[in-house]
């Protein structure tokens, strides 16, 4: 049992719980975020989105198990393996996403609809979307803004459009990065049919029109006179700049980018602006 707990949390990439940190974003820009109601709303939102998250993570193996066994760096998966039975973790999936869509009706309709509709359209990425060139980065992305906006509703923050341009614009940018590093390794493309209808020429084009579209939008909704201490954030562009920049550079000269969230723990340079981001950011928006 000890042994079939270990590799389920494994399937359940429980690392990975590091996207969903997104949920804080727009009670962080508010200046909500320190705030009891609004903290305990957005960690019961980060817990649903854990179980919702890992049960489409278990779902998207289950459908590629047979494809992942050709992929050097996905074989040794608890399911690609055959250490995990599908039928065994097809069950916990079920359960997962079950809690997950029952804790997000009981926080809030609009969140319910907006966690409904995540786990709906990575089902058919699993299933059909993930095939199809450029809907298939397009559809991970959507998977950021979901986080994103998942926090704000339920906390009842207002978005604005830079606010949710900036998310969509980084969404992609990291889904690319992840897309660049699948193509820069032969071995790497076993297993992933999309891969045939992309080229690194492309990607590389994709990203550099995503690259300026976020630094603009993110400095367009730094200085939005709506915002607080629009001047005091405005000073957070270098650091974002710095943090891009450095994620280019961590795909495109360290060949890496395959997973974004480990970069976060793994590059000490983004973790350490990551962490003086946010702590300005707190700051801020509250003091």
């Amino acid at each position: 049992m000890k042994r079939k707990l270990t590799l389920m949390l494994s399937e359940m990439r429980v690392k990975q719980w590091t996207k969903n940190l997104l949920v804080y974003s727009a009670p962080l820009f508010n200046g909500s975020l320190l705030t009891l109601s609004d903290f305990l709303i957005s960690s019961a939102v980060f817990a649903s989105f854990c179980m919702a998250s890992s049960g489409i993570y278990i779902i998207n193996d289950i459908f590629d198990m047979d494809k992942d066994r050709l992929n050097p760096e996905k074989r040794s998966r608890p399911l690609a393996s055959g250490k995990l039975s599908a039928g065994y973790a097809l069950t916990v999936s079920a359960i997962l996403l079950a809690f997950s869509l029952v804790s997000a009706f009981a926080l809030s309709r609009e969140y319910f609809c907006l966690l409904l509709s995540y786990v709906v359209l990575n089902v058919l990425y699993a299933a059909r979307l993930k095939n199809i060139v450029i809907v298939d980065v397009m559809t991970v992305a959507y998977g950021f803004v979901a986080r994103a906006v998942a926090g704000a509703v339920s906390c009842g923050v207002k978005m604005t459009a830079w606010f949710l341009l900036c998310v969509m614009f980084l969404s992609l940018f990291l889904a690319l990065g992840k897309r660049r590093y699948e193509l820069s390794g032969e071995k790497l493309r076993e297993g992933r049919e999309v891969l045939k209808d992309y080229s690194i020429d492309l990607i590389d084009r994709m990203m550099n029109i995503t690259t300026s579209a976020l630094i603009m939008s993110y400095a367009l909704f730094t200085m939005d006179s709506t915002t607080k201490n629009s001047r005091a954030m405005s000073l957070t562009v270098p650091l974002v700049l710095y943090g891009v920049f450095y994620y280019l550079y961590v795909v495109h000269v360290k060949r890496g980018g395959g997973s974004p969230d480990e970069a976060l723990y793994k590059e000490k340079p983004i973790l350490i602006t990551v962490t003086v981001y946010v702590l300005y950011v707190i700051a801020v928006r509250n003091f």
